[in-house]
């Protein structure tokens, strides 16, 4: 379900997102997490420290 709407809002080929829209992704799976908690999000699977979340 998560990758389905990671899918939706993914860029180029790689498929990446910002803190942004991984709230938006969030709120689309009846989520409301706060900044922090997204940046929270991001920086804990963020592997290449380019402050994205990446699903290959």
């Amino acid at each position: 379900e998560y990758k389905e709407a990671f899918s939706l809002f993914g860029q180029g080929w790689r498929c990446q997102i910002t803190t942004k829209e991984l709230g938006t992704v969030m709120r689309s799976l009846g989520q409301n997490p706060s900044e922090s908690e997204l940046q929270d999000m991001i920086n804990e699977v963020d592997a290449d420290n380019n402050g994205t979340i990446d699903f290959p």
